[in-house]
């Protein structure tokens, strides 16, 4: 897939320390470079940016996430309990999503993470229309948690 970084995205990174904005553009774009065409939605939310991907705009079909937090930035899997996961790498106690803590861009180069990547991609809801590739921006109301400067 070939998604331009948008700059919206990078403006909303900048709260966060020059080294986990880094670790997370370099993910985002590692990432899309591993991913069959798909939708791609960036989001401002209250606690974390992160960017989504799917085959429709909705939230609820998305089946990877990377959110941003102070120091890392987790590969979120929204229905990750349908995994199979026997190194049990996959962390998280909700009803669907699982995660996994990045610190590096080759953490993505894993064949095990890949694994885990083509899993969720295979079993995602798809539309019954062809996908457009496109990025598309969602800013959430209200306050927003940032990291605190150091």
């Amino acid at each position: 897939m070939d998604l331009c970084e948008p700059q919206e995205y990078v403006e909303f990174l900048r709260a966060y320390p020059e080294q986990t904005q880094n670790l997370a553009r370099k993910l985002r774009n590692r990432l899309v470079e591993l991913l069959p065409d798909c939708i791609e939605v960036v989001w401002d939310a209250t606690n974390t940016v992160g960017t989504a991907y799917g085959f429709t705009e909705k939230n609820r079909d998305a089946f990877l996430h990377l959110p941003t937090y102070t120091s890392y930035v987790n590969l979120g899997f929204n229905h990750g309990v349908d995994l199979h996961d026997s190194e049990k790498r996959l962390k998280g106690t909700g009803s669907k999503i699982r995660h996994l803590r990045l610190t590096d861009v080759s953490d993505l180069d894993d064949p095990y993470v890949q694994d885990l990547i083509r899993q969720a991609h295979e079993t995602a809801v798809r539309s019954d229309q062809p996908v457009q590739p496109r990025t598309v921006v969602r800013v959430m109301e209200g306050p927003k948690r940032r990291p605190r400067p150091s």
